[in-house]
C-alpha cells in the first residue's frame, strides 16, 4: 500500500498534472512545456524530475536538449477515471444538499 499511496502523490499537484497534460500530446523540451502551462522554467524542471524518477515520464537527450514522454499513454486514462469519479462524487453530495434543503 506504501508504493500505491506514493505512486498517487505523484499526481497530487495541480502543477504536475498541467505538465502532463502538457505532454499529452507527445515529447516536449522544458521550454515547450514552460510555454504551454505558463509555469517557470524551475517549476517545470523539478515536477519533470519527479515524474521522471516516479517512472511517468522518460527522458530523451537530443544534442543539446531534453525531451520528455510520458511513457505509458494509460496515465492520461487513469487521471480521466479520476476526474469523473471526482465528477459523479461531487454531483451525489449537491443531490444529498438539495433533498436537505
Amino acid at each position: 500500500m506504501e508504493d500505491l499511496a506514493d505512486y498517487f502523490k505523484v499526481f497530487s499537484e495541480p502543477n504536475r498534472l498541467a505538465v502532463l497534460e502538457a505532454l499529452r500530446s507527445g515529447p516536449l523540451n522544458v521550454t515547450a512545456v514552460v510555454e504551454a502551462t505558463g509555469l517557470s522554467q524551475a517549476l517545470v524542471s523539478k515536477h519533470l524530475k519527479l515524474l521522471n524518477i516516479a517512472g511517468v515520464v522518460a527522458r530523451r537527450p537530443a544534442g543539446s536538449l531534453v525531451y520528455y514522454e510520458v511513457m505509458d499513454k494509460k496515465v492520461f486514462k487513469f487521471m480521466g477515471q479520476a476526474e469523473k469519479l471526482l465528477t459523479a462524487t461531487r454531483r451525489q453530495q449537491l443531490e444529498v444538499l438539495a433533498s436537505i434543503v
